[in-house]
């Protein structure tokens, strides 16, 4: 008779709990739970129809890049995602109306060449710019694996090399708080060596990628083998004997021999009863709070012009983070020959009621210095001998809280339970 496999909970559908589930789910029953009615990767996510087409928008969109994304692609690939090239060049706009940088993107022989468009040629700022912004992304490549920049922010690395001001306040900080979803002092906050492991990536040089199908087409793959339970938010989560108990807040209870907590840091350190340690480091983590917008309302955008580059920068004075919205049928392969649709991140301008196809708010984890060394603990701890409570998710990888972060951290909890990485298994064969 076959002994029966250890039962494993999943808590969360984001990424980071999909991604357990799927690596895990050949040595373990697998069991998903989800607090919404459907699985969160796609649980923002609405339908657009116009001009006889019908399609699904992503909120908010999951990009990604090559030089980063290593894991990321590795697993799209095994689980049959297609990914295409998403056109993210940007026009950035100050509150008087003046335009700051505009630029397009070209892809040669598999590289992308950003070149300045419009009225922004004729600006000396615009050159200054490129300079500031070239002599950065050079220095970034060079000092990404540096050993020094782990104990220093941002802000100090940025203040030590000199980078131009101009730079910094006109590109750089508006491009990472919408990359990270944070203001621009979380961004100066990061350490160092983090940030600088994205931008000396070469993300500038190869561009941004999306899933063809978005999220509707990654959900259904990765929770392929488990067992997915919806509406099932999670009331309580301790030790009994050698197992876990996991209660839902409907008054459901059941033991499993190991649980994955995939929920937010701050979500996780509610649901633990009998994990102190534990629950003082996951709120060491801080997270910020967002707003997305879909629309139709091009009266928010810096320019009418129909050449405009796909993604536009608000940035008023004296605002702690931009305004940036996306042209999806511009930006998003699969959204083009539709009537023009927007996703703004950090609505500052009014949109029009009438216009708006939907507003989500959500939180995001950030990391600091001291936050790092936390999460640095909380790794720790689940390597203590009869550990079966482990935790995943973006914020417990030593990178920024992106799909990346998410997706490591599942390969190394899976890793720890004993199940073989498929891609790592192949480069290793």
């Amino acid at each position: 008779m076959n002994q029966a496999r250890p039962r494993l909970a999943v808590i969360g559908t984001g990424i980071a709990g999909l991604a357990a589930a799927w690596l895990l789910r050949e040595d373990y029953d697998v069991v998903v739970f989800e607090s919404q009615p459907r699985a969160g990767m796609g649980v923002h996510t609405i339908d657009y129809a116009s001009n006889g087409i019908e399609k699904r928008i992503d909120i908010p969109l999951r990009i990604f890049t090559e030089g980063y994304y290593e894991n990321l692609f590795a697993l799209y690939e095994h689980i049959g995602v297609k990914v295409l090239a998403s056109d993210h060049a940007g026009l950035f706009a100050n509150d008087e109306g003046d335009i700051l940088l505009h630029y397009g993107n070209l892809d040669w022989s598999g590289l992308q060449l950003s070149y300045p468009r419009g009225r922004s040629l004729l600006r000396w700022d615009t050159l200054k710019i490129a300079l500031q912004s070239r002599r950065f992304f050079a220095r970034a490549r060079r000092d990404k694996d540096r050993a020094e920049f782990a104990d220093i922010s941002f802000g100090e690395y940025l203040e030590r090399s000199g980078t131009g001001q101009l730079f910094i306040d006109t590109i750089l900080l508006p491009m990472m708080s919408v990359t990270c979803t944070c203001d621009y002092q979380t961004v100066l906050d990061y350490p160092a060596d983090i940030m600088l492991g994205y931008l000396g990536c070469g993300v500038q040089e190869v561009g941004i990628m999306s899933a063809a199908g978005g999220v509707d087409d990654i959900v259904p793959r990765l929770l392929t083998g488990v067992e997915l339970r919806t509406s099932s938010a999670i009331a309580g989560i301790k030790p009994e004997g050698e197992q876990l108990r996991v209660a839902t807040s409907q008054g459901d209870v059941e033991l499993f021999d190991h649980v994955v907590v995939a929920a937010q840091a701050q979500q996780v350190a509610r649901m633990l009863d009998g994990f102190d340690r534990q629950q003082a480091l996951l709120e060491a983590v801080p997270f910020e709070r967002s707003a997305m917008s879909v629309h139709t309302d091009r009266d928010i955008l810096p320019t009418a012009r129909a050449d405009a580059s796909p993604v536009s920068y608000y940035l008023p004075r004296g605002a702690d983070r931009a305004e940036v919205s996306v042209d999806l049928t511009k930006a998003i392969p699969r959204l083009q020959g539709m009537e023009t649709v927007f996703q703004t991140w950090n609505p500052i301008q009014p949109i029009a009621a009438n216009r708006e196809l939907a507003r989500v708010e959500f939180t995001r984890p950030a990391v600091t210095l001291s936050s790092r060394r936390a999460v640095a603990e909380l790794r720790a701890s689940q390597d203590e001998p009869g550990n079966r409570l482990w935790f995943c998710g973006s914020y417990m990888a030593d990178k920024i809280p992106l799909l990346e972060a998410a997706v490591d951290s599942s390969i190394a909890v899976a890793e720890r339970l004993g199940a073989a990485i498929p891609w790592k298994t192949a480069a290793d064969s």
